[in-house]
């Protein structure tokens, strides 16, 4: 379940956020639309917000939904926390899940990112250090997607100080396990029935973490 990209246009950031500036927090806890793009966000993932701003197209990072639910108007979330952040140095940096960059011809950066696409690990876990949005310091970076209403304990940055190193459901036992590679780790819960083989499955899911990752 990927993290989501999605444009706020710039009449409707002038209006929702109306003096704000980088540094400051916009508390939004609502993204109106219903596109199909987004419909994966019923499964878990944040919706990461944008707007590209006048005079010289500056994308800024405008907020980030966590604890998202779908309804008649589009979606909602707990308000957001993370501060609005210019982040146009990191367009270059910037894959997505599909391996493509963002690419647009200038003055039309805004129009390129109207289709909302699914971002890789990576590009989440740089503009949530560039925003301070998450812990970047002290051992390897959690890049486990936040789930916001899982059959198992939540794995993410957040969650994985209160959750168990073992859980049930459906009447089956699942063992936390990790990867790591380079300074990200990624948390997965493996069914028990599973554990003789756990070696061959991390190896498989570090490959796949890997690939994502280009590394």
């Amino acid at each position: 379940m990927p993290d989501m990209l999605a444009i706020i246009s710039k009449a409707v950031f002038e209006k929702d956020a109306a003096g704000k500036k980088p540094g400051d927090v916009l508390p939004m806890d609502r993204y109106r639309s219903n596109s199909k793009h987004l419909a994966s966000l019923a499964s878990g993932g944040r919706l990461f917000l944008f707007t590209v701003r006048p005079p010289n197209e500056a994308l800024w990072l405008v907020a980030v939904l966590e604890g998202l639910k779908a309804d008649a108007e589009g979606w909602r979330s707990r308000p957001n926390t993370v501060p609005i952040t210019d982040v146009t140095p990191l367009i270059p940096k910037i894959r997505f899940e599909s391996g493509k960059g963002i690419q647009a011809a200038k003055g039309a950066l805004g129009m390129s990112l109207q289709t909302p696409r699914a971002l890789a690990a990576a590009d989440a876990e740089l503009l949530l250090q560039t925003a301070g949005g998450e812990d970047s310091g002290g051992g390897p970076t959690n890049l486990t997607s936040h789930e916001a209403h899982p059959k198992l304990p939540c794995l993410c940055q957040r969650c994985l100080p209160k959750s168990p190193e073992r859980a049930e459901t459906g009447g089956l036992t699942f063992l936390r396990a990790s990867v790591e590679t380079g300074s990200k780790v990624l948390y997965y819960w493996l069914p028990e029935e599973l554990s003789a083989d756990a070696r061959v499955i991390a190896q498989s899911v570090r490959g796949a973490l890997a690939g994502r990752l280009g590394t």
